[in-house]
């Protein structure tokens, strides 16, 4: 073989700077290329510009090139970045700031980079890395790279990559990702666009041309930046029908490819109520301003300041703030992902506060710090979409196979998913079986051992397209039309997705993302999915439900049970296998925003019916040591329940608002309610009315379903949601008939309090639709609400003790719209005013008292002043989860405590002093209280609100 080499001579080998160059003038002929390297376009042919190159090489050499072009070096795997580290140590991190070789390069040759050893020992390198961070500039029009992600398997998982840092928790867009850099200097465009693969993609973008330069007020006075900036940001489809986000297929219709729209054969035309919007979520520079190198908080701070929000344009991604070194960091989580899961958001990112935008050296040994966390719901086990499909055929890639390494014979590599078209008529009349080709996956689609599974049973039942397999199939778009094997007796796999998705060119949806998790052998294809099964469980999967607390209250019961299920939960009665019935549930139009229909449907736990009084009781005193688990209608997968919970033999729930045979237990809780009234003495129930004789609340074991409606019912607070504000006005909790229109003995916490607006919020706001704006206890700016908080007699709590009055607190409800106004602004002067007030008012003053701020869309819940269920602690908890941002207290600590009746003991004091010692030592500790100053501090947790429903206990 030595013989059939090529002569080369001394000087004449290739180089690497001549193979670029060649790839270059390739390139610059496809029409997909970027528009740099398209400017580069010449006559040129591919086997002309490839010849020279492997007459001047050896075989072994060309047989890497051939590798390169084909962008495979399968069976060697060469690690990227291990390759470049032994080049120099900061070159892959060079490379991860900006895509660019020769960005890098000339990073590395600057000051003071070129005087850093190339691989210096681990200790050093992380102190060079360190002061590395400090020197880097972005260039505009050069694309900055992505920090890496680590997936969470489970919140548990998350939480350990977390440690005790305090995270900003975004939800996760399903879109196109966008980096927009802005040059003042060039005319008349000064945007260019690069997508996430780094392609300048400016003019397949030109429709977010005109929405980025209003918000970002270029061209006007108000724009924050003079030359140059850089943001990062997520283009969707927003639907201003339905007023939320549309499908990610929708986005095809508005994004071309190199100048074509590709796949929208099959798809819609774009409508009039369909648009681009951009959602921005980071800023990396600002003139002169590395922002990559500040905290992601203060680049928070930066990117409102300088994005202007247009509704169904241009917004900011929205965020939570988790203090995960609080015991509640855990449970804020679990909460925030169950909404995300209900409201069928793609998933949640978690990006540290104090971390920068590229840590070149991750500070915790796990190497987790510094890095974002993406939290799916298919990365947990057993909340993906699971669905049981057909294998109809497979085909051979030997590429693939070669990068697999497996040690028996690969025969297939691509395996095609089919579903059953005329599944009835199969099982009914025996019919010839048809199955419509959907879509493929891969090596990356199943483990190894799944791979040979199939390819070692696949092979026994295997034959070509056009023999006699018995099938008639059809393929649902062409590119799957390149399938050359039919299984005899098809596959039955558990597959797994992300969601649903329409593919491009098709007119179906199927699963997104599919894993295979299971292959059942003993199975037939008449048990698997067919394409209408198929096409219905994608709707219900996409049908983002009413807002309805108890979806994610089910999401999150799972989440810490690990009862996980793998179908979403939907508001439609399913009959399953076992008969077991499920309630029906509204669901109302998304067009039309949530019906009050849809939200008064609670599940309340009933008696059953044919039990005995003693039975009763002993049924109630049980169900209130169990869990309950809520009647919402969920696919069960029979294949995995084996083994029946503890909870299967509960009586079947209902819907109190569908349940017609109330008439006896209504009587009888009546009864025992009059009784109670009628005898104090009996139980220690207070009077909540008298029409229908309730009591409110009570010991009694056998207590009302009415009164246990009220009680279990949490008010039912808007999502935060800024892209639908529309929706505010359909959001109306509902008050159970026994507990609305009575005369109430005990007031709600938001007729006592002292409430104020803040300036910037207008009182007679049309989305206020609980408080109104002439209410007795609504002050006009804050120094006058300060002083009602202040001057105000302490409220008595269900935590208080009569004999210490010390222990009851000043309250205040302060309401504002934190967007338009920085939180640590607001904060530092509640603060510091308070802190004013409490000084100039020391001996009036109650000695401890909390204000609570909470995000103005607390406005928009449909309830009264008195609403019953403000009376209950869950219930002002369930609302901080969603709206409060900050508690703001304050408490004058003393060294001895004392009262209006008298004072605890001090050291050396005898207790029985007459009442001269007594009203001396009174004014000993007033004056020491005098001179100490007020101490105030700021809080971040959602579950002081709680105290609003201890009021007036």
């Amino acid at each position: 073989m030595r013989q059939a080499e090529f002569d080369i001579n001394s000087g004449q080998e290739v180089t690497v700077e001549e193979i670029d160059l060649a790839l270059n003038k390739i390139a610059s002929r496809c029409r997909f290329s970027g528009s740099r390297v398209r400017r580069q376009h010449s006559a040129v042919d591919v086997e002309d510009t490839l010849r020279p190159l492997y007459r001047r090489m050896s075989s072994r050499d060309a047989k890497w090139l051939t590798r390169m072009i084909l962008k495979s070096y399968h069976p060697v795997v060469l690690p990227a970045k291990l390759t470049m580290k032994s080049f120099h140590f900061l070159l892959p991190h060079l490379l991860l700031f900006q895509d660019s070789f020769d960005s890098a390069l000339k990073m590395l040759a600057s000051e003071p980079l070129c005087h850093y050893p190339p691989n210096p020992i681990p200790e050093l390198a992380k102190d060079l890395c360190i002061q590395a961070l400090q020197h880097l500039k972005p260039r505009i029009g050069i694309k900055i790279g992505r920090p890496e992600y680590h997936k969470a398997r489970s919140i548990k998982h998350c939480c350990q990559m977390i440690g005790r840092r305090r995270m900003s928790v975004e939800r996760k867009y399903d879109g196109e990702y966008c980096q927009i850099h802005i040059d003042l200097t060039k005319r008349p465009n000064p945007i260019q666009i690069f997508s996430k693969s780094g392609k300048d993609s400016t003019d397949d973008r030109a429709g977010i041309h005109a929405v980025v330069k209003d918000s970002l007020s270029i061209g006007k006075s108000e724009c924050k930046f003079s030359r140059q900036c850089i943001l990062e940001g997520e283009l969707v489809v927003w639907n201003d029908n339905h007023g939320r986000i549309a499908d990610f297929h929708k986005l095809r219709k508005f994004i071309a490819r190199s100048g074509t729209y590709i796949g929208i054969d099959n798809d819609s035309p774009p409508q009039p109520y369909e648009h681009l919007m951009i959602v921005f979520f980071d800023i990396l520079l600002l003139d002169d301003d590395i922002c990559l190198r500040k905290p992601h908080r203060e680049r928070r701070l930066l990117l409102k300041n300088v994005v202007k929000v247009i509704d169904g344009y241009a917004d900011i991604a929205e965020q939570h703030i988790v203090e995960f070194s609080h015991p509640s960091g855990r449970s804020r989580l679990e909460t925030i992902f169950s909404k995300a899961v209900t409201e069928r958001w793609e998933g949640l990112v978690l990006k540290g506060c104090e971390d920068p935008y590229v840590s070149i050296f991750p500070g915790s040994e796990n190497g987790s710090g510094g890095r974002w966390i993406k939290l799916k719901k298919d990365y947990i086990p057993g909340l993906g979409d699971t669905v049981d499909l057909t294998l109809i055929g497979a085909r051979y890639d030997s590429r693939d196979a070669a990068a697999l390494y497996s040690s028996t014979k690969i025969f297939w590599t691509h395996f095609y998913i089919g579903c059953l078209v005329n599944k009835d008529a199969v099982l009914q009349s025996a019919a010839e079986p048809r199955f419509l080709v959907m879509d493929v996956i891969d090596c990356n689609s199943m483990s190894l051992k799944n791979m040979q599974i199939l390819n070692q049973f696949g092979q026994f039942g295997a034959c070509g397209l056009d023999s006699g397999h018995g099938f008639r199939i059809e393929f649902g778009k062409d590119s799957l039309s390149d399938m050359n094997t039919v299984f005899k007796k098809p596959f039955v796999v558990e597959m797994l997705g992300g969601g649903f998705e329409k593919p491009s060119g098709a007119r179906y949806f199927t699963l997104r993302f599919p894993r295979i998790q299971k292959i059942f052998l003993d199975r037939s294809f008449e048990e698997a999915a067919s394409y209408q099964e198929l096409q219905l469980s994608a709707e219900e999967a996409r049908m983002v439900p009413a807002e309805d607390l108890h979806h994610e209250e089910e999401w999150r019961r799972q989440l810490q049970q690990g009862q996980v299920s793998s179908y979403y939960i939907v508001t439609k009665s399913q009959t399953t296998s076992s008969g077991t019935s499920s309630c029906p549930m509204t669901a109302s139009s998304p067009s039309k925003g949530p019906s009050s229909e849809a939200i008064a449907t609670t599940v309340i736990r009933t008696q059953p019916q044919h039990l005995s009084g003693d039975s009763i009781q002993q049924w109630n005193r049980v169900n209130d040591e169990r869990v309950p688990a809520d009647a919402i209608s969920i696919f069960v997968d029979d294949s995995m329940a084996t083994v029946s919970s503890p909870e299967s033999s509960e009586p079947p729930r209902k819907l109190l608002r569908s349940n017609d045979n109330l008439s006896s237990i209504q009587g009888s809780s009546k009864k025992r309610n009059q009784e109670s009234s009628s005898n104090p003495s009996k139980g220690n129930s207070a009077s909540y009315g008298e029409e229908n004789g309730t009591t409110f609340p009570s010991n009694d074991s056998n207590a009302s379903i009415e009164l246990e409606a009220c009680i279990t019912l949490p008010l039912q607070p808007r999502k935060r949601r800024r892209l639908t504000e529309n929706h505010a006005s359909n959001v109306a909790p509902v008050v159970p008939s026994s507990c609305s229109n009575q005369p109430r003995c005990v007031k709600a916490p938001l007729t006592m309090i002292p409430l104020y607006f803040r300036q910037d919020l207008d009182r007679g706001d049309s989305t206020n639709t609980l408080i109104p704006p002439n209410s007795s206890n609504l002050a006009g700016d804050l120094q006058t609400f300060l002083q009602n908080v202040c001057l105000n007699k302490p409220y008595p709590t269900k935590s208080s003790n009569s004999n210490t009055g010390h222990l009851n607190p000043a309250l205040g409800l302060l309401i504002a719209t934190i967007s338009q106004d920085s939180l640590g602004r607001l904060l530092l002067e509640v603060s510091q005013q308070v802190s004013t007030a409490l000084k100039s008012n020391r001996h009036k003053t109650p000695r401890s008292g909390k204000i609570f701020i909470l995000d103005a869309k607390f406005l928009a819940l449909k309830a009264r002043l008195d609403d019953p269920r403000f009376l209950f602690r869950m219930t002002w908890e369930s609302i901080g989860r969603e709206y409060f941002y900050a508690c703001v207290s304050w408490s004058l600590e003393l060294g001895v405590e004392y009262a209006d009746g008298g004072a605890s003991e001090i050291g050396g004091t005898p207790a029985n002093s007459d009442g001269g010692q007594r009203s001396c030592l009174r004014e000993l500790i007033k004056s020491q209280s005098a001179a100490r100053a007020p101490r105030v501090s700021i809080t971040f947790d959602s579950r002081e609100l709680g105290d609003l429903g201890d009021l007036g206990a």
